[in-house]
C-alpha cells in the first residue's frame, strides 16, 4: 500500500492519447490526431520522464484510444500499455475515458492495463490517491456521471483518515470556458464536465485534507483554485490543430507538497519546451 513516508512528490499526467492507427478519421474531430506520429511521440515522452523529469508516478487520465471495435480496441489498449507502462521507470495508474470502454468492458480494461478496477485507492509515499470512475454511467457517448453508490464510497474514502488526498478521473469537475477550443464541437461542450460535479466537489472539499483533483477529456489545459482545493485539467497528448500534423505531445508535470501546494508545468514535445506554468500558492 505504500511506505508511509510523506514528502514532496512529482507526478506526470498524460491523457487523450487516442491511439487507433490505420483508420480514416478525416470526416470527424479525430482528423486532428495524426496516429502515425503517436509511437514516436510516446518514445520521446518515455525518454523525457525516464531521463529528465524522473517522476514518482505517472497518471494516464483516459481516452488512450479511439473506439473502433472490440478486437482493435483490445489491440490498441495493449499497444499503449506496451509503449508506456512497460518502458517507464515509475508506476503508472490509469482511469478510463469515454472512448476506452465502448467495446471493451471495464474489467477487461483493468486486466489489459494491469490496473485495479475503478474505483480504487492507493496510498503512495504517504499520499492517498483516489481514482474514481467518471463513467458511472457514461452519458451520450461523451459525458459522465457518478452513481449514488460510488458517491458514498468517495465520501467514505475522503473522511476515513487524515492523509493528504489526490483525486483523479477522466472528466473534469469544473466548467471551463472553451468556446475558442476548435477541437471540441459546440454540441458536446455541455458534456465536457461531470454531470453531477457539484455533488463530487462538495464531497471532496468537505473531506479531510483534499489537495487537488486532476482530469483530462477537455482537450484543453486549465487550472482552477477554490478556497478548499485545486482543479487541474491535462491537455491532449495527440491533438494537432489546424495543420493535422506535428502533434505537440502536450502533457503536465506537477510537483505536490503535503501542505497542498501544487506547482504545475505544461510541456510540449514538438517543439520541446515548457509552454506554461501554474502555482496555487
Amino acid at each position: 500500500m505504500g511506505d508511509g513516508f510523506m514528502r514532496d512528490i512529482k507526478i506526470v499526467f498524460i491523457s487523450d492519447i487516442h491511439f487507433s492507427p490505420e483508420q480514416d478519421w478525416s470526416q470527424c474531430i479525430w482528423k486532428y490526431t495524426p496516429n502515425e506520429e503517436l509511437p514516436g511521440l510516446l518514445d520521446c515522452f518515455v525518454d523525457i520522464v525516464n531521463l529528465e523529469l524522473k517522476p514518482d508516478m505517472i497518471v494516464e487520465l483516459g481516452d488512450r484510444i479511439i473506439d473502433v471495435d472490440e478486437a482493435r480496441d483490445i489491440d490498441n489498449t495493449r499497444s499503449v500499455h506496451q509503449m508506456l507502462d512497460s518502458r517507464v521507470a515509475c508506476p503508472v495508474f490509469h482511469v478510463d475515458g469515454n472512448h476506452d470502454f465502448v467495446h471493451v468492458g471495464k474489467q477487461e480494461l483493468a486486466k489489459l492495463l494491469h490496473n485495479p478496477i475503478l474505483p480504487f485507492v492507493r496510498v503512495f509515499k504517504g499520499y492517498k490517491c483516489i481514482f474514481f470512475d467518471s463513467l458511472d454511467p457514461m452519458l451520450a457517448g461523451v459525458g459522465g456521471s457518478v452513481s449514488d453508490e460510488q458517491l458514498a464510497w468517495l465520501e467514505y474514502e475522503m473522511n476515513n483518515d487524515d492523509l493528504p488526498k489526490m483525486v483523479f478521473s477522466h472528466h473534469p469537475l469544473n466548467h471551463h470556458e472553451i468556446h475558442r477550443n476548435f477541437l471540441i464541437p459546440k454540441e458536446t461542450v455541455p458534456l465536457m464536465k461531470l454531470s453531477n460535479s457539484e455533488e463530487v466537489i462538495s464531497i471532496l472539499e468537505n473531506g479531510k485534507n483534499f489537495l487537488f483533483h486532476a482530469a483530462g477529456h477537455m482537450h484543453w489545459w486549465s487550472f482552477r483554485v477554490s478556497p478548499k482545493g485545486t482543479y487541474l485539467v491535462n491537455p491532449p497528448f495527440s491533438a494537432a490543430h489546424p495543420e493535422r500534423t506535428n502533434a505537440p505531445g502536450w502533457f503536465m508535470e506537477a510537483d505536490v507538497r503535503p501542505d497542498g501546494r501544487v506547482d504545475a508545468k505544461v510541456h510540449s514535445i514538438v517543439p520541446r519546451r515548457v509552454v506554461g506554468d501554474f502555482t496555487n500558492r
